[in-house]
């Protein structure tokens, strides 16, 4: 592996690069721009650029190069009926083209750790001025010898100057394919469109360097570890259900994408993959890599959704705090008679308490540390047939993207005992959660520590009846259930076991007891496989879901303190691996019944 830097000028006008960053009011068109406002020149295209020039090198060499990584000859790419395949051209495998920049492969082989061999991240300007210039265009009508009706636009470029240079990081993962790497780069003299208007010329300069040696990461000595992902780029998380023309984002990081990060990082940095404390590590009884949910506030509760429970003001929603009514429920739950109907009525919470408000309380979703809403972006993205220089037939899609700084907190549980420095390992490496890898998509920053100390299970469950008693009371209803009620929090989604609907049996059979309520709704998860190069969809209930537990009578939680002890730790229903079933007895947030003030 070595890492580089490419510097990119440009001695002639300016460059654009579309669909990357939203159009002002007025504006036709604007080259991309970072969340700051600052011009940025895109992985993605600088790779289209450097492929396009090999791929016209190794031709002009009489090389076998496929177009565009669809594993097809240029012939039968412009044929317009052929489907991508596998590249195999070069003597049965794939070409230099494919190997460097990567193909249009649904998986990859056994022995491969990588789709592409190059890592390269999106170029940032060098100097500190950011000056933009408003480029005109306009369409000539010839029989007229004027313009064209509509056909007058106006574009948002970088203003053309001497200084107006970019650099960008990478690294190449294959030292064989180096040649190939600075052929593309001096053979490649445009970037961008605008070709014909004097734009997109470009100047690549190429410096290998020393790549630094990753920072070591200190994970606690034991225990569960707590993890902090900053976005250092963009990223593109999959979703269980595509959508034909859209590629959207999930809002948090699953623990799949999380356990398959770690997996290809240590693949790549030890010697030999069937390392016994990686395995131990990756293996479905090994370590739980927990959902990462976003977050944007310094509290020490869980980084998960909120209940279904939770309700907030309709008109101010999180400006005037969130309330449980998980207590409302059971005390309906605990009617024995209809004049207890209209004590429990007046006693439950329907309209908001902070002052001078009264406003309806309507359910609210979202994370229980997020204030406002995910970040994210929307960029347009096609494949250009080069013989046609134009989009190519079916290539034309938008894509969501979370915005670099969005910060993600989770949990990695259960580490084997041998395979703790095999972690700390690859959390010291550099890692790309989701998508885009090679065009530097989902580079993170990660922060490890130890878990934030959280009140005690029996402290816990001594607050939940305490509320109860109080909440029953107000409504004049029977407190013998009190002791003997478990309230159980999905902090992930439950994927349950075949002969179970929602993970309620499963939850039954480890307390020895009977559902008295239960308050969930249904979600699709599931993602791609990359070994397998297919979608593992199952049907899951949803994080946020609550489940309560009757042990009966003559049986209260506090003589069964060790099974739920266990049933925190281990979680319950399939794909434990993955952060499925992470739970969470005694829910804090069941207590919360006052507004902001």
């Amino acid at each position: 592996m070595r890492a580089f830097e490419i510097t990119l000028s440009f001695p002639a006008g300016s460059v654009l690069i579309g669909g990357y960053a939203s159009v002002p009011d007025g504006l036709h068109g604007a080259h991309a721009r970072d969340r700051k406002g600052r011009a940025i020149l895109p992985a993605t295209a600088i790779r289209g650029a450097l492929r396009e020039s090999l791929e016209a090198l190794l031709r002009g060499a009489d090389m076998p190069a496929c177009a565009a990584g669809t594993g097809l000859s240029p012939e039968a790419a412009q044929s317009g009926n052929a489907r991508s395949v596998p590249c195999m051209l070069d003597d049965g495998g794939r070409c230099i083209a494919c190997r460097l920049f990567g193909t249009q492969r649904a998986a990859i082989e056994d022995n491969e750790r990588r789709f592409s061999s190059l890592v390269l991240h999106d170029a940032r300007p060098q100097s500190e001025t950011d000056a933009w210039a408003i480029q005109p265009g306009v369409a000539l009508s010839r029989q007229a010898r004027s313009a064209a009706e509509n056909r007058l636009f106006m574009r948002s470029v970088p203003a053309p100057s001497r200084s107006l240079r970019f650099r960008a990081e990478g690294r190449l993962l294959d030292p064989e394919l180096e040649r190939y790497f600075e052929a593309a780069v001096r053979g490649t003299t445009h970037l961008g469109s605008g070709r014909s208007r004097g734009m997109a010329r470009v100047e690549i300069a190429l410096r290998w360097r020393e790549e630094a040696a990753p920072s070591p990461v200190s994970l606690p000595p034991e225990g569960n570890v707590h993890l902090r992902v900053t976005l250092d780029a963009p990223a593109s998380i999959g979703v269980p259900l595509a959508v034909d023309g859209l590629r959207d984002t999930r809002l948090e990081i699953p623990g799949a994408a999380l356990r398959g990060t770690v997996g290809f990082a240590l693949a790549e940095a030890l010697p030999d993959p069937n390392d016994e404390a990686f395995q131990a590590l990756v293996a479905e009884e090994g370590a739980q890599f927990g959902f990462l949910y976003p977050v944007d506030d310094a509290s020490q509760s869980p980084s998960a959704p909120l209940p279904i429970t939770a309700v907030a003001c309709k008109y101010h929603r999180r400006e005037h705090g969130i309330v449980d009514t998980l207590l409302d429920r059971l005390a309906a739950e605990h009617i024995e008679t209809a004049t207890q109907v209209s004590a429990v009525e007046k006693t439950s919470v329907t309209r908001c308490g902070a002052p001078n408000c009264g406003g309806p309380l309507r359910g609210i979703e979202g994370g229980r540390r997020m204030r406002s809403s995910v970040p994210t972006r929307t960029v347009t993205r096609l494949s250009m047939d080069r013989a046609r220089s134009s989009a190519r037939e079916g290539q034309l899609f938008t894509q969501v993207l979370l915005e670099e700084g969005t910060v993600f907190e989770g949990t990695i549980r259960n580490i084997p005992a041998g395979s703790r420095e095999r972690l700390a390992l690859a959390l010291a490496q550099p890692l790309s959660l989701g998508r885009g890898r090679g065009s530097g998509w989902g580079r993170v920053t990660v922060q490890a520590t130890a878990p934030p100390k959280a009140k005690t299970l029996e402290e816990r469950g001594r607050a939940f009846d305490d509320a109860l008693r109080r909440r029953l009371a107000d409504a004049h209803l029977l407190v013998h259930k009190v002791g003997r009620l478990v309230p159980i929090t999905l902090l992930s989604p439950l994927a349950p076991l075949k002969d179970d609907e929602d993970g309620s049996a499963e939850l039954m059979r480890a307390l020895e007891a009977a559902c008295y309520l239960k308050a969930r709704r249904f979600c699709r998860e599931g993602g791609w496989d990359q070994r397998k190069g297919k979608m593992e969809p199952v049907l899951a209930t949803a994080a946020g879901g609550v489940f309560v537990l009757d042990l009966g009578e003559g049986r209260t939680w506090r003589q069964i303190l060790p099974m739920l002890e266990e049933l925190e730790r281990r979680g319950v229903g399939q794909r434990r691996h993955q952060g499925f079933g992470h739970v969470l007895c005694f829910d804090e947030l069941i207590c919360k019944r006052t507004f902001a003030r």
